[in-house]
This record gives structure tokens, sequence and C-alpha cells, in this order.
């Protein structure tokens, strides 16, 4: 796991996770242990919006239901440039613009031009302007490596 501003390459399979939820973490370690339990990988981690301080222990906590429905970008002055380094560095790219600030969206629109980025968005219109950039929209984890084991099939 790498984090800001730490940084590594290596030639390992690597994910470049921004703005996940806990619930998106944790799904994407379920399917990490499914599909790629025996690889080594590299993770770099980026949050836009403090989601690791405030992840709950229980799936269902109403404090963070509530965090969700009110949340706004605390954090200013971010390296990006990390992030970019991050995104270049990456064998996959997962991207969850629900949760990213307007700064993060400036930036998404080159991340987004990446082949290796997969996005998430439950805002269809949102969803459809993303869509111009990155067709590689994933409606749940389950689906997303579904077809990343493929990509690794024909490689």
């Amino acid at each position: 796991m790498v984090t800001p501003p730490s940084f590594f390459v290596n030639q390992n399979r690597s994910f470049c996770l921004i703005n996940l939820s806990k619930r998106d973490k944790d799904m994407f370690a379920d399917q990490i242990n499914a599909n790629f339990s025996k690889e080594d990988l590299t993770i770099y981690l980026w949050d836009d919006n403090n989601f690791s301080a405030l992840d709950p222990f229980v799936s269902d906590d109403p404090e963070y239901e509530k965090y969700l429905e009110n949340w706004k970008p605390n954090k200013q002055g971010r390296d990006y440039t990390w992030l970019l380094n991050a995104c270049r560095a990456s064998t996959h790219v997962i991207l969850n613009m629900d949760y990213s600030s307007n700064q993060m969206k400036v930036w998404s629109g080159y991340i987004l031009t990446l082949a290796k980025t997969w996005f998430l968005n439950s805002n269809t219109d949102d969803s459809a302007s993303f869509g111009v950039l990155n067709r590689n929209k994933f409606a749940n984890w389950e689906e997303l490596f579904s077809k990343i084991v493929k990509i690794k099939k024909e490689h």
C-alpha cells in the first residue's frame, strides 16, 4: 500500500484507487482475494475526502450514512502530481466519481482519458458526460473484476 507522499514503482500488477468509500474498499479487497490472491500487488491509495478516518466498522452505521449525504471535500493543497504519477505507474486505475471534489473532477478529465481507468458514478447526467472521455464505467465490483481478469488472460 502506497500513499502520498511515499512513492515507488515495481513490476507488480498495480491498482491506483481514487476516492473509494469503505464499502468500495471492502468490495475491492474481496475481489482481490478472489481473483489475485497469489499475486504480489501494489496499491496506490488516494483519498480526497478522509474516508479512511471515518469508515465505520459495521456495515450499517447511521453516522456514516449521514456523513456520506453531507460530504464535502476538505483536503486543501493536495499534491495532485503524486496522483498523476500513481495513475501513470498503475496497471489499473479505479475512480469513484461520486465523492470527487471539484478540483478532482478537473484532474479526472486527464485520468479518465487513460484506457486503464475504470470509474463508478451514480449520477446519470454526470456519468453520461464522463462516458464521453471513458467508456469503462462499471456498476459493480464483480463486473469490473471479470473484465480485469479477462484482460489479464489476454496478455
